[in-house]
């Protein structure tokens, strides 16, 4: 289901509020490494500036700069798909509107409409630009629709909101859009992207109108991401909002994942690993192996979580073990595995 945000007050109020990345958890004591795994701290850094790509075959690990694109765009020749960064910030979010054009959307038209972000398990029917395509036997088109995108508030001039139309799409070939500024005189810009077969998605960042490189793996070379997003998180009241949230994501075009919960990490061997169920959503492993304690303002690790990852090389057994550097410093995450035998 996509989850929705709203531009009106109470929404920047409540997005402003909410600036932890979970919502407070009961303090669990940290679990201890066990003998003889292998284990490796990712260095998000304390601002959570960078993004971590790991591959378990090989023990590489590419760390580029979080935040460098908006818009991205699947490389996968039998389903188009765009994604947007919702990570950036709380309010990045896409607005549509149908049988609409350019001209006739104004910022009036902006203040009360239904804003969508991308849900992070990668669904194309649960991304902010569902329905923007539309197949014709064996061809794919585009739907009449006109998009607002918010670029985030962090931006404070008119470059903050981009309208968008589609023009033409050829999965696994090319995607043709054009887009513009809300001012009335504004820029108008045709572009085209041509997508990377070796790549998941090529991505756009519209304030300097050019592609960016954000994948440093060909899509066969990596098994999970430590990186930014954005999640829709019931508070107290059960009332969803729109968290921005560091965790895992994985590649699921090599990576499926079981999530086992009050197991002994231990105990787990390759037959029982082989018998359970995994699912290739590209929020398996997700945020939630970690807790906050608002008192403590701590982070600690969920206690007797594990992770079976399957690769198209190994079944490995995973679990996190800290969320903190040797200095207390906080966005360095520890994960324990070890290759199942």
């Amino acid at each position: 289901m996509i989850r929705c945000k709203n531009i009106v007050l109470i929404g920047l109020i409540a997005t402003a509020f909410f600036t932890a990345c979970e919502k407070p958890e009961k303090l669990y004591p940290q679990p201890k490494t066990s003998l003889g795994v292998q284990s490796q701290i990712f260095a998000m850094g304390e601002n959570y500036a960078n993004q971590l790509w790991f591959d378990f075959a090989t023990q590489k690990t590419e760390t580029n700069a979080f935040g460098l694109w908006h818009m991205g765009f699947s490389c996968d020749p039998s389903q188009p798909r765009v994604s947007i960064n919702g990570g950036i910030s709380a309010s990045f979010g896409v607005a549509r509107f149908a049988g609409s054009s350019f001209g006739k959307i104004t910022a009036d038209s902006i203040k009360k409409v239904q804003w969508y972000f991308d849900n992070p398990n990668g669904d194309p029917d649960s991304s902010a630009f569902r329905r923007a395509f539309v197949k014709n036997g064996t061809q794919w088109g585009v739907n009449d629709y006109t998009y607002v995108i918010d670029l985030g508030d962090k931006i404070k001039d008119s470059t903050r909101y981009v309208q968008l139309k589609f023009t033409d799409c050829k999965p696994g070939q090319s995607y043709d859009f054009e887009y513009k500024n809300m001012e009335p005189n504004g820029f108008q810009r045709k572009q085209t992207i041509t997508v990377n077969r070796d790549k998941n998605f090529v991505y756009y960042q519209f304030l300097e109108h050019r592609t960016v490189d954000n994948e440093p793996f060909n899509n066969d070379q990596w098994d999970i991401l430590f990186t930014t997003y954005k999640e829709s998180v019931p508070d107290a009241n059960g009332v969803p909002y729109p968290y921005v949230i560091r965790g895992v994501l994985i590649n699921p075009k090599k990576v499926s994942v079981a999530q086992l919960d009050k197991v002994d990490f231990n105990a787990i061997d390759k037959a029982y690993a082989s018998a359970v169920v995994y699912g290739k959503k590209q929020d398996e492993i997700g945020y939630d192996w970690k807790q906050y304690d608002q008192t403590a303002e701590r982070y600690t690790m969920v206690p007797n979580r594990v992770y079976l990852i399957k690769t198209t090389d190994a079944i490995i057994k995973m679990k996190f073990v800290d969320f903190y550097n040797d200095q207390g410093v906080k966005g360095y995450p520890k994960m324990a595995w070890e290759i199942l035998q």
